[in-house]
């Protein structure tokens, strides 16, 4: 695994130096003049802020981890999302770049292929290099804008959290349950650029809301045990009216795997919070009730989970105990691809995080949103439903990556209502 990272960070600031070198060039056409100090301005700003890429290339996982724990907080966010900036230029590059370079040198060659002995090819020449010039200038703002978004995009990922509001209808006749609200937050990522004061802010902006539960749909720990202390702080000052549940992530599983995943399960509940596994939960609330449900993360060759039992397995084992009595049913599950085996069961509402919605959003058409993650996982970001099964995937208040547009910090609050 190890042989991995250092590959990924080799990987990396390859890709990064030939973004630098594609630059260069296009600063080389718009100011022939000055194309040195500018090329040099540029790189002392360039490769200082990738460094997160040269310590992962030198360190593996543990360099990338140890200039998070070191460097001061800011310098760590600017530099991972200077890093994110250079990787959508260099994508930008490759798609239109490409083209472009076949188009410039077809049309050199019909300029070639058309001299004639006037010299108006030589005058074609120079007012395209002149256009070329002014054209070249003006896409440079497309670096810029880039790494504008992506510091927009950092300081939108330490903002408050919004708060997101989604209806769940229950009988008519339950009016005991009519009004029962459940917070929930996903994907703190402790200690991932998730400093004491910020957890302090979103551990606030969830007690704000006064819900009935507070659940955690997982990856409150990042990677490591000593996240433990900060993590159990953060769940012991969640102050719902009622309960607070939470369910296994893969990250949880990631910090256990030099401890071991017993001890990371047990430090989780001895801060007070009912961590489900495959079980269910009876719930009475003035009279009437409803059942909360959790799995267990999705098998994983890397994991040494709770269970060893398929996704499948999991919402079985979840609900072997739940009476056919009409009673809401809410699932926790920390990855939402479970929705595909979940939405075949009684389930009424499935809670998940995991994607942290993208984190870069364009857009959204229908269930379709558009963000980086659309290629791999239909179900991110947002609300979904299939044939009356309902999901909902939280954004996430934390993230691996400190950069947020159009995606930020969320927290969900599910009202039961009236059907």
């Amino acid at each position: 695994m190890e042989v991995v990272f250092h590959a990924i960070g080799v990987m990396v600031t390859l890709l990064n130096a030939l973004t630098f070198l594609a630059l260069r060039r296009r600063i080389a056409v718009a100011f022939p003049k000055h194309a040195g100090r500018i090329t040099l301005g540029v790189g002392l700003v360039y490769w200082p802020l990738l460094f997160p890429g040269l310590f992962l290339a030198v360190g593996g996982p543990s360099g990338l981890m140890s200039m998070r724990d070191q460097l001061p907080l800011a310098i760590g966010i600017a530099g991972m999302a200077f890093q994110l900036a250079v990787w959508f230029y260099g994508g930008f590059l490759l798609i239109v770049g490409t083209p472009a370079a076949f188009l410039d040198t077809w049309r050199r060659l019909r300029r070639l292929a058309h001299r004639d002995q006037t010299g108006t090819a030589l005058e074609r020449e120079i007012i395209d290099d002149s256009r070329r010039r002014a054209l070249t200038r003006a896409a440079l703002a497309v670096p810029a804008a880039f790494v504008a978004t992506a510091a927009g995009g950092a300081l939108a990922s330490r903002q408050e959290p919004v708060v997101r509001r989604i209806r769940l209808p229950v009988a008519k006749d339950m009016t005991q349950l009519h009004g029962l609200t459940i917070a929930q937050v996903s994907d703190v990522h402790v200690g991932s650029y998730m400093d004491a004061q910020r957890l302090d802010l979103i551990r606030e902006a969830i007690n704000s809301l006064g819900a009935d539960y507070h659940v955690v749909t997982g990856d409150l720990l990042d990677n490591h045990i000593d996240q433990m202390e900060e993590s159990q702080r953060f769940l012991r000052g969640l102050k719902p009216r009622v309960g607070k549940f939470m369910c296994a992530g893969n990250h949880e599983y990631i910090a256990g795997r030099e401890v071991g995943t017993p001890a990371i399960l047990k430090g989780l509940r001895e801060s007070g919070v009912d961590l489900i596994i495959d079980e269910s939960r009876r719930l009475t609330h003035g009279g009437a009730h409803f059942y909360m449900l959790g799995i267990d993360y999705p098998a994983q060759a890397t994991l040494q989970r709770a269970t060893d039992r398929t996704t499948d397995q999991s919402l079985d084992a979840a609900l072997a105990n739940v009476r056919d009595d009409g009673a809401p049913r809410v699932l926790l599950s920390h990855h939402p691809k479970t929705f595909l085996q979940a939405r075949h069961r009684a389930i009424d509402l499935m809670l998940a995080g995991h994607t942290h919605g993208g984190q870069i959003v364009v857009g959204r058409v229908g269930d379709w949103a558009l963000t980086p993650v659309l290629p791999f996982e239909h179900y991110h970001n947002g609300f979904y439903e299939w044939q009356g099964r309902r999901l909902y995937v939280n954004a996430g208040a934390g993230g691996w990556m400190p950069v947020r547009v159009n995606c930020p910090p969320e927290i969900t609050v599910v009202e039961f209502v009236p059907a």
